[in-house]
């Protein structure tokens, strides 16, 4: 009787070293850290060109000037406010009263 136990306990300890082997065998898992991951640097590419900065002729900016002056002024031919129109007045605001402390 008392064989019978040992053989079913060394057959679980068995099961268990192999077990801890599997485990410690792999890679062991990344811990996961709170926050924002790390940024990941990528392989150097070819190196960038840097970018030529595009001048614009003085008459090119008076036409785009003169354009959005144009935009400028129909949006406020648009927007003309009706002067007959009746505007609600803002509600007065309640004071508060003071809390007496209690003292």
């Amino acid at each position: 009787m008392h064989e019978s136990i040992l053989a079913e306990i060394d057959a679980e300890i068995a099961r268990l070293q192999s077990a801890k082997a599997l485990l410690s065998s792999g890679t062991t898992p990344a811990i996961r850290k709170r926050g924002r991951p790390a940024k990941v640097k990528a392989e150097p590419m070819a190196p960038k060109r840097s970018a030529k900065r595009r001048t614009m002729s003085a008459a090119a900016r008076d036409r785009i000037r003169q354009a959005q002056i144009k935009r400028w002024a129909a949006v406020k031919k648009t927007a003309k406010p009706n002067l007959n129109a009746v505007v609600a007045p803002l509600p007065i605001a309640k004071k508060k009263k003071a809390r007496k402390s209690a003292a």
